[in-house]
Order: structure tokens, then C-alpha cells, then sequence
């Protein structure tokens, strides 16, 4: 009995829907990582200029505080001390408030919705 030529086996349709599967495969996993590095580069340019606010910032609080007390080395004194609080509280509630949240955010961006 011949074949006929138009029609591929089914071994060879078979083939191709798992080609077809994997290259699909491949495309999404290459849209998802894109879109991560995307957002995580965004995210490095809000932070850095975030940085430089608080540090303009605290030099002005620093120099604000200095003129008020009458000394530069005090107004930086509590500047630092103020930086120490709000470092032992982010270790203190770091679990709760910022890992759980920063966990979650990036399980969404990875596993969200292919749906336009």
C-alpha cells in the first residue's frame, strides 16, 4: 500500500507538535526572563535615584539639624542615630515586611498570566 504524500505519518505529526511545543516552550520562558530582567532594571534605576534623594536628603536634614543645635557634627550625630533606628527595625521586622512581600512579587512576575 502506498502513502500518500500530502499526508505525513503520524510518527511525523507527532514530531512536529513536540518541535512545536518546545520552540513554544522556549518563546514563553524567553518572554518571561526578558520581562524580569526588564523590571529589575527599572526597579535599579528607581533605587539608585532613590539613593541620591536620601542622601541629598540627609545632608540637608544634617546641615538643618547643625544650624538648629548649633553644630555640624551634631546635626549629623542625629542624622546617624536616626539611621541606626530604622536599621534595627528593618532587621526586626524584615521577615514579615519586606522578604514576604519582595517573595510574592517576584513569584507573580514569574509565574503571571501569558493572557493580553
Amino acid at each position: 500500500m502506498e502513502q500518500n504524500k500530502t499526508n505525513p505519518p503520524i510518527i511525523e505529526q507527532v514530531k512536529e507538535y513536540v518541535e512545536t511545543r518546545i520552540r513554544l516552550l522556549k518563546y514563553q520562558v524567553i518572554e518571561q526572563a526578558t520581562g524580569i530582567i526588564a523590571s529589575s532594571i527599572a526597579y535599579a534605576i528607581i533605587g539608585v535615584l532613590g539613593l541620591f534623594i536620601l542622601l541629598f536628603a540627609s545632608i540637608t536634614l544634617g546641615l538643618g539639624l547643625g544650624a538648629a543645635f548649633g553644630s555640624n557634627w551634631i546635626g549629623f550625630g542625629v542624622v546617624t542615630l536616626i539611621y541606626i533606628i530604622l536599621a534595627v527595625l528593618v532587621l526586626i521586622l524584615k521577615a514579615k515586611y519586606i522578604e514576604a512581600p519582595l517573595i510574592g512579587f517576584f513569584i507573580t512576575k514569574f509565574f503571571k498570566s501569558n493572557t493580553k
